[in-house]
């Protein structure tokens, strides 16, 4: 048999959730929503208004039949905050959110490559004037959620290893709650940014789905069941590290040809650069991944065969997806997303060679433009009971 307080406070839980859309409700209407007893019902909602995470919102309508009009209640946004953080390998962004998830302000600084504990030090001012900015008091705030560009432990908060950034073994959430002084939670990047997709993008309504993140790197967020899915040590989805070319480059976690060192970003400007050099073509040395997809949507030799390349891959460790969990959608983000044909034609023909036709699924683009920042304020609205 439960127990009752655990009962009650999974019940206030539900409560809150129903709330947190914004809309007033009156306590009969919750009874009905939630299948709850009114006296439950009444006696949550009266303690949630002496803990100002519900106010009043007047009063409602008279029922069909007349009597009294209801008293209304609803959701404060203003009782907690919330911080979200992205450790990319470029740039760090935070953002401020209210206690129903919404971004009221964000900031971004350059990353700390090397130097994880000067990474973590540099938020402490980053988010106290993006608090200011969103006129919200650090006292406020409630829990802190990461999203970082590395292999990631949730369970303890490690970063087990960002090659990109050169951070080994860091401990992550020990960090950043001595920094801010409350719960924090730690998660992979990829991993964040399908709980965003999940609840803003494709992914809506979708039971079972992959995002894949392409930028310096290349990770998975696995949704199946509707619940992500992070493996026994939480890096599920490291689809950047599975081999698509025997003969490739060495990729930086020590293997030879995985997909992170054809298709990601910088892999891209290798290819472009090696091609351009190679075919003596116009594209310039020190032109960046935007430079490549328009020269590549324009014909240029050079930024066709990279991005090729790129789609080929991709296209390859996809099929291995559809094979092994047969999602029913796959979702690509990232600039590289945007890249047209000249990527999406050999990937998806590398994805019918490489994987069952009864595993086929709809492969497409992410609408979201900052989903791994978006996830980490959902993670972190999720690690507290309001």
């Amino acid at each position: 048999m439960a127990d009752p307080r655990t009962v009650r406070q999974m019940n206030r839980q539900h409560l809150l959730e129903l709330f947190s859309d914004g809309r007033p409700r009156s306590r009969a209407a919750v009874a009905r929503a939630t299948g709850l007893t009114k006296p439950s019902v009444a006696s949550i909602v009266d303690g949630l208004l002496e803990e100002k995470l519900l106010v009043p919102a007047g009063v409602g309508e008279a029922g069909v039949v007349g009597g009294r009009r209801p008293n209304l209640v609803v959701f404060n946004p203003d009782a907690r905050a919330y911080v979200g953080v992205h450790l990319g390998v470029h740039r760090s962004s935070v953002a401020v959110a209210d206690a129903l998830g919404r971004t009221l302000a964000q900031a971004t600084v350059p990353s700390a490559v090397g130097d994880p504990a000067a990474g973590v030090r540099q938020l402490g001012p980053l988010v106290r004037e993006t608090a200011e900015q969103a006129g919200v008091p650090v006292e406020r705030i409630a829990s802190v959620g990461v999203s970082v560009a590395g292999l990631v432990d949730h369970r303890t908060g490690h970063c087990l290893l960002a090659p990109n950034l050169d951070w080994h073994d860091v401990p992550l959430r020990e960090w950043v709650e001595e920094l801010f002084g409350v719960p924090a939670v730690i998660y992979n990047e990829a991993h964040a940014g399908a709980l965003a997709e999940q609840r803003f993008g494709c992914g809506n309504g979708v039971a079972n789905f992959v995002r894949i993140m392409v930028s310096a790197g290349i990770g998975a967020g696995v949704v199946l069941d509707s619940r992500l899915f992070s493996g026994a040590a939480g890096i599920g989805g490291e689809i950047g590290h599975c081999r698509v070319e025997d003969d490739g480059r060495p990729c930086a976690c020590g293997n030879i040809g995985c997909l992170e060192s054809v298709a990601s970003q910088p892999a891209i400007l290798q290819s472009a650069r090696e091609a351009a050099e190679e075919a003596a073509t116009d594209l310039a040395s020190s032109c960046d991944i935007d430079d490549v997809l328009t020269a590549a949507a324009l014909g240029d030799a050079a930024a066709v065969a990279a991005v090729e390349r790129a789609g080929t891959g991709m296209g390859r460790a996809i099929g291995y997806l559809l094979n092994v969990l047969n999602p029913d959608l796959v979702v690509l983000g990232g600039a590289v997303a945007g890249a047209g044909d000249v990527l999406w034609r050999p990937l998806e023909q590398a994805v019918r060679h490489s994987s069952l036709s009864q595993s086929s699924c709809s492969v497409v683009a992410s609408s979201l433009t900052d989903a791994e920042l978006d996830g980490a304020v959902l993670l972190a609205r999720e690690t507290v009971t309001l």
